[in-house]
């Protein structure tokens, strides 16, 4: 097989202008029908076998030997509804729609992918799948595949995800255990009594009681992330119908993120009872809401061994070994609790760019953040990576 020195320079290109078709007719989540044509347009030309799975999504196959194991390769093809700010060439042509979280360099690389495996099919000890996920940024892809079955026929051995951040130079990391947080959106219902503010002693205002919950989520961060890894975050406060009545009703929305399920589990109980304390103080009634919950992605532990290996023979120093889980949300955790598989990230910095929330290294040391001279002098591959210009976490 090909090493990843070898590259064609014209696969390279190719791959490049892949991810800028698709950046610029990007397409939420389960509206993904021009990107899934596309997608099998291209597998046809190249010669590999694939269907539609999921109303929008697409499967494709790479058979060997049946009696070889089967190797699942995933990449989201959804974008966000985000209204693009950038001036290139090939920004979004589709109004408040945006590729923002690098899913067109995932589907572009894993196409090029693709493409190299066939030529090499001969030499490969493995058969190949390959999963293009729909509605990944909803939580609702994954899930939908699995019940049509993309994990079957043939039957998926392991599974390899990655994503793409610009907040280190060019480099690989994966997360020694959990590579991804557990998430779950969160509400708080207070309802209080409504008054007008000449009789004020006759209400209880929910806005009031709202500014207390603030204050017992800001001592939560700060109190308890010493402990382990999480945030739980305020995004949305609505309530009150009039300037001059008191708020009888307010409604927070949020996220929680921890380290995994249990760290999850503890802190949203650790809220209610707080909820439930400041409850009898104020004379509100305040309920805690779950109103979505994503596991964490937790690595294999034998896949985490042989990408470290790999990832440490073209990368060097610019190898990571994770210890912190990034606190975004990937729904490839339901994929993984079925078969090992292993999430991996690769770095590409450019000057002078913002590096993206949620994506910086995870690592307890400090990573050497020195440049190099030649930022593809390994893997001339990862210009494509570097020609990812958003790339966020979720």
């Amino acid at each position: 097989m090909k090493e990843y020195n070898e590259i064609d320079d014209s696969l390279i290109e190719e791959v490049i202008e892949i991810r800028r078709y698709l950046h610029q007719y990007p397409e939420i989540s389960e509206k993904e029908y021009n990107t899934c044509k596309f997608i099998r347009e291209y597998l046809d030309d190249i010669g590999i076998e694939n269907k539609i799975v999921g109303d929008t999504g697409v499967v494709a196959t790479l058979i060997n030997n049946l009696n070889y194991p089967t190797i699942a390769l995933r990449a989201e093809i959804d974008a966000l509804p985000i209204d693009e700010k950038n001036s290139f060439e090939y920004k979004s042509k589709n109004k408040g729609v945006m590729h923002a979280c690098g899913h067109d360099g995932i589907v572009a690389t894993v196409l090029g992918l693709a493409c190299i495996l066939k030529e090499n099919k001969e030499k490969l000890n493995c058969n190949i799948k390959f999963i293009f996920e729909p509605a990944e940024e909803t939580g609702k892809g994954a899930k939908k595949l699995i019940e049509e079955k993309v994990l079957e026929n043939p039957k998926v051995d392991k599974m390899i995800i990655f994503h793409f951040a610009n907040s280190q130079p060019i480099g690989m990391e994966i997360q020694e255990n959990v590579s991804t947080a557990t998430i779950g959106r969160v509400s708080i219902d207070i309802l209080g009594k409504s008054s007008h503010w000449g009789d004020a002693d006759k209400g209880i205002n929910a806005i009031s009681v709202s500014g207390k919950i603030i204050n017992i989520i800001d001592e939560m961060n700060n109190c308890l992330s010493d402990k382990f890894p999480f945030i739980l975050g305020i995004g949305m406060i609505n309530g009150g119908v009039k300037n001059n009545i008191m708020a009888e009703k307010v409604r927070l929305e949020g996220t929680l993120r921890a380290i995994d399920d249990s760290t999850f589990k503890y802190l949203i109980s650790y809220l209610e009872e707080k909820m439930k304390f400041l409850s009898k103080d104020t004379g509100a009634e305040i309920k805690v809401n779950l109103e979505s919950h994503l596991p964490s992605v937790i690595n294999n532990e034998h896949l985490v061994e042989l990408g470290s290996a790999i990832g440490k023979e073209i990368f060097n120093d610019r190898f990571i070994l994770g210890k912190k889980p990034y606190l975004a949300g990937d729904n490839a955790a339901y994929y993984f609790q079925l078969i090992p598989g292993v999430r991996i990230v690769f770095f590409a910095e450019k000057e002078n760019e913002e590096s993206y929330i949620g994506y910086e290294s995870r690592n307890d040391s400090n990573l050497q953040r020195r440049r190099f001279a030649d930022p593809c002098d390994r893997a001339s591959g990862w210009s494509v990576c570097r020609d990812t210009d958003q790339d966020r976490g979720k």
